[in-house]
């Protein structure tokens, strides 16, 4: 087992790389806000990295822009200056992206070669790798999906995408945590009723789901319409929810349907949640997970609803739309924290006293 102090740079490097997929995640949002994800329609990984440098160069990447149909549809009356602002932001996304890349791969060399892993880490900083690769890879699958006929990148593609970079994060996440316990005196365990572990598998399953729901939404524009809450537009159930005879295409196809799934089950997911916060408490277990995760799941449930009321003009806020995002992030770490205490941490506390 490495030693407890060269764990240190370790838990550095994951938290680093959590902070960094947070920042990614808020970037794509913005990139999808903005319209800008279709700007760059190549892909290479080496040149890419390099962005126009003078008019003749932004010429030619606003030439290749024009050929597609997102141009042609939406933006035909794009200028040279409108074309550079969408660039910008879908370059950044990319940057950031290879930045990540580096800030991953090269310390993962470096604690390798000196030992700082132990079997296990080594595994597990391999899955991450090859996840990053993984999310990197369906961020291209995603953008080309709107590169030919369609003006609209799949929500198909866009929901598999944003799942697999919020998976990565919680793979990063929960390595984080084992190092972190690894590195500590060992505290008492808490014993978490059946009951309890249950309602955590519950709420943790839906907000997976609600999340999946949520790049839907986006995906669709299914946040431009319905902007009143709690009725959508003076009902419960509006007509044009459910108007296909197949489920499939009226809740995962459709905008209205769409947007009816995801408002109703974030209420759905925030009551569950609010159930689990006073199980905790009453049972005197997760320290002050209660708290937190009760206060993120209100918040997070007020910025859906700020968020799509705000939405009425016609185009959603970058700044809520944003927002509202990184509540779906702050609140899977919440999640995450409870369920580490739920199922890891025993197993780690177990094998830290036979090492001991």
């Amino acid at each position: 087992m490495p030693n407890i102090k060269s764990l240190n740079p370790v838990k550095t490097w994951l938290i680093t790389g959590c902070v960094m997929i947070t920042v990614m995640v808020m970037i794509g949002g913005i990139t999808r806000l903005t319209d800008s994800g279709l700007s760059i329609t190549e892909w290479n990984v080496i040149k890419g990295t390099i962005p126009p440098l003078n008019e003749a160069q932004w010429e030619e990447a606003f030439d290749k822009y024009k050929q597609i149909p997102e141009y042609q549809l939406r933006h035909a009356h794009f200028t040279i200056s409108d074309f550079k602002w969408i660039y910008f932001w879908e370059y950044i996304h990319r940057l950031w992206g290879r930045l990540m890349g580096f800030v991953f791969f090269i310390p993962f060399v470096i604690f390798w070669r000196k030992g700082y892993f132990d079997a296990k880490l080594k595994k597990r900083g391999i899955w991450i790798l090859l996840g990053g690769g993984a999310v990197g890879s369906l961020g291209w699958f995603m953008v080309s999906s709107g590169l030919s006929e369609n003006p609209d990148v799949s929500h198909y593609r866009l929901a598999i995408h944003l799942s697999a970079a919020f998976t990565l994060f919680c793979y990063v996440y929960w390595t984080y945590l084992i190092v972190k316990t690894r590195t500590k005196d060992l505290e008492p365990v808490d014993i978490f009723p059946i009951s309890t572990k249950r309602i955590l598998l519950l709420g943790f399953s839906l907000l997976g789901l609600q999340i999946i729901y949520g790049a839907f939404t986006a995906g669709l524009d299914a946040g431009t319409i319905y902007n009143t809450w709690p009725l959508m537009n003076g009902r419960i159930i509006p007509e044009n929810v459910a108007p296909f005879d197949s489920f499939w295409q009226n809740f995962t196809d459709h905008k209205d349907g769409v947007q009816f799934i995801h408002r109703n089950l974030a209420l759905i997911v925030a009551g569950i949640t609010l159930f689990l916060a006073y199980k905790l408490k009453t049972q005197g277990i997760s320290g002050r997970s209660w708290f937190w995760i009760s206060i993120i799941v209100i918040a997070q449930v007020l910025l859906g609803i700020i968020t799509l009321i705000d939405a009425n003009s016609g185009d959603v806020s970058v700044f809520w739309g944003t927002l509202h995002q990184l509540g779906a992030l702050l609140l899977l770490i919440q999640y995450l924290q409870v369920s580490f205490r739920m199922y890891a941490k025993p197993r780690i506390s177990a094998h830290n006293r036979k090492v001991n």
